[in-house]
């Protein structure tokens, strides 16, 4: 079973930034996500896996479990 995707408000608590973060980073390509029929944003994990991967290499900083 596939899991829900994030909304915005899922990014924000997950990574501790505000919404215009992570609204930034949907429009700057920095962050995959998709429009629901509603035309509110929907972030699969992957995607936000993949990013925060991304970002860990980029600031070779590994991100605290």
């Amino acid at each position: 079973m596939s899991e829900q995707p994030l909304t915005i408000r899922g990014v924000m608590d997950e990574l501790g930034v505000s919404e215009k973060t992570v609204r930034r980073w949907i429009s700057n390509g920095e962050l995959e996500a998709t429009k629901d029929m509603f035309g509110h944003y929907k972030i699969s994990r992957e995607a936000l896996n993949d990013f925060i991967r991304r970002r860990e290499e980029r600031y070779n900083q590994p991100r605290e479990q």
